[in-house]
């Protein structure tokens, strides 16, 4: 059994920061919340749909930063973040101008005009943040994104997303940073409030809103 039976209800605007040793099944949850695999029993829903990683309308829904995702060599930062953005909706002003924004963000616009192989580790996280955060979601699923970053960038740059409304469910082994993002959620945008079936051993912060997120397993 990779992950034991887990259940709970998130309702947006809200993040729930995942905790656990390495091992504890923290990657294979955000998998199942990204319908990159299927619980193999029970249910996992993003609002009405089911979290399957193929169907259009959920991909549309979820963006998720698990693994690397794919970088052009040959691209800088600004113009892929531009392509990303047109091919959600974007039309040119409203695509280079949201590049811009996003880096300027994230504290590196500096970096627009570089190419992938001339950044550092720390910086190659930060873009793989620009490039998931750059099209449009209602959910959000984060693998440890404080990897190789200040964590206060992380925090402040999350604390800034969800209080636009949206869900965030964010892993990491680092409760002490876990918490920062919580607290910083909370004072942004308010009271929390939330429901789980079972109580789970992490720090959570939601707020009711229309948009949900319910796993079943």
């Amino acid at each position: 059994m990779l992950l034991p039976e887990t259940s709970f209800t998130l309702q947006a605007p809200g993040l729930i920061a995942l905790t656990g040793p390495n091992g504890a099944g923290k990657t294979t949850l955000l998998k199942t919340l990204a319908g990159r695999q299927l619980p193999s029993s029970g249910q996992c829903l993003i609002g009405n749909l089911t979290a399957y990683e193929f169907d259009p309308a959920f991909r549309a829904a979820v963006a998720s930063l698990i693994d690397t995702p794919p970088m052009a060599r040959d691209m800088t930062l600004n113009e892929q973040l531009m392509l990303v953005r047109l091919s959600w909706g974007d039309d040119d002003d409203e695509a280079r101008f949201g590049a811009e924004q996003c880096l300027a963000q994230l504290t590196i616009p500096h970096l627009g005009d570089r190419f992938p192989y001339e950044l550092s580790s720390g910086q190659l996280q930060l873009f793989a943040l620009a490039l998931t955060l750059s099209r449009p979601f209602e959910v959000l699923l984060l693998d440890e994104p404080e990897r190789h970053l200040d964590a206060e960038r992380v925090v402040a740059l999350l604390a800034l997303r969800i209080s636009g409304g949206e869900v965030a469910v964010e892993s990491s082994a680092d409760e002490e940073h876990s918490e920062s993002v919580v607290v910083s959620v909370a004072e942004a945008s308010g009271d929390a409030a939330g429901e789980f079936d079972e109580p789970i051993e992490s720090p959570m912060f939601v707020k009711p809103s229309q948009v949900g997120l319910v796993l079943r397993c």
